[in-house]
């Protein structure tokens, strides 16, 4: 049995965590396997991250990896997997969106900040605990500080407390919140609405914010004019238009 499950379903392609006995943890087989689903999703419009069972999303790599006989050079290696996800995630042209139901540990708040947009159940909980190991969320923190303030960001690391999904909701580490008994109809929902976007406009649009957010402000304002004139000249931006006027639903054509 496969430690990931990678699952086509029409434009959707989930990715679902299968190692529920070890709390979901993040091992080779299952980065390597995701890395590879991102970078080649084949006709998905979408993308959904998850862990299996409602207890817990992803707690982070797998600590009994630690034990085995490796050099330090090859652990530094393979760590670099969840580097290489997350790159993948942000340059994916496709909009990935992590389903939270249950705890989001160490490196699974890194695996849910690497995607686009996170849906939460109210009975999630996030946390980075790696303080009390006597470890640090290194790479994780890359992602923290873009998301939330630097007091509550540190406040988190050196603590190693759990943020309740409310409290992660308001502090900008989580796109929806929900009542459990709704998350799965809410993140079907929210896929089926993604994937009838217009591809082009979806693609230039998620490359483009990334661009942004490592740009000057006038700088950024520049090239997105550049981004602007080059939308208005594809087929589903003529397409839009059309439709608008004429009243009717538009057919993208990803052109």
């Amino acid at each position: 049995m496969s430690d990931l499950r990678v699952e086509a379903d029409g434009p959707v392609l989930r990715l679902t965590i299968d190692r529920e006995q070890r709390r979901n943890a993040l091992n080779d087989p299952v980065l390597r396997g995701m890395i590879a689903a991102v970078r080649e999703p084949g006709d998905a419009r979408v993308i959904l991250v998850t862990g299996a069972g409602d207890k817990v999303f992803c707690a982070g790599a797998d600590l009994s990896l630690m034990s085995e006989e490796a050099t330090g050079l090859e652990r530094h290696e393979a760590r670099g997997g969840l580097r290489e996800l997350m790159i993948a995630m942000r340059r994916c042209p496709l909009p990935v969106v992590a389903r939270v139901q249950g705890l989001c540990l160490a490196g699974g708040v890194g695996l849910a900040l690497g995607c686009d947009l996170v849906v939460a159940s109210e009975a999630a909980e996030f946390g980075l605990p790696e303080v009390n190991l006597g470890l640090w969320p290194f790479m994780v923190s890359v992602l923290l500080a873009r998301h939330c303030s630097p007091k509550l960001a540190l406040d988190l690391m050196l603590s190693g407390r759990r943020l309740p999904a409310r409290e992660a909701a308001a502090a900008g580490l989580v796109s929806r919140l929900v009542p459990a008994e709704n998350l799965d109809s809410v993140v079907e929902t929210l896929a089926g609405e993604l994937a009838a976007k217009p591809p082009v406009a979806v693609r230039l649009g998620k490359a483009a914010f990334a661009a942004v957010e490592e740009t000057s402000y006038e700088a950024a304002l520049e090239a997105m004019q550049g981004q602007l004139s080059l939308i208005t000249q594809t087929g589903d931006a003529a397409e839009g238009v059309a439709a608008f006027f004429q009243k009717r639903p538009p057919q993208w054509s990803g052109r």
